[in-house]
């Protein structure tokens, strides 16, 4: 399975949240959920590979912050509503962490992002 580190993102579709919301998504999130991943040296060596450009793959199609301004109100309101949730349940994943301690998120972050997306939310209302 292919699936390229950098897809071609269009000028003003990319997320553009407050700089310390930006910095724990870019950080935690874009790996898996945006079109400029970070593959590590073990991605490109079977098994691991496989788990892990479907992983991207997958959360790519699941919700792609490199194409936020795509998505219309009610899809972004949607993501919105359940990213506090997500964070504080699922993500980052278990599995992704055990190579990607510096993702791990503090308290401190998932209550900066779950203010963010309470807060980001009335403008789709």
């Amino acid at each position: 399975m292919n699936v390229p580190a950098d897809l071609p993102v269009k000028e003003g579709d990319a997320l553009e949240a407050p700089e310390n919301v930006q910095a724990i998504l870019e950080r935690s999130c874009f790996d898996c959920h945006s079109s400029h991943t970070k593959f590590p040296w073990y991605s490109n060596i079977a098994p691991v590979s496989w788990f892990t450009k479907d992983h991207v793959k997958e959360g790519r199609e699941h919700l792609n912050f490199s194409t936020w301004n795509s998505y219309d109100d009610e899809k972004k309101l949607k993501y919105l509503e359940k990213l506090p949730k997500a964070i504080k349940e699922k993500m980052p994943m278990a599995s992704y962490l055990i190579m990607h301690k510096e993702a791990k998120l503090s308290e401190e972050d998932k209550k900066a992002i779950a203010e963010w997306a309470t807060e980001a939310a009335f403008d789709f209302e």
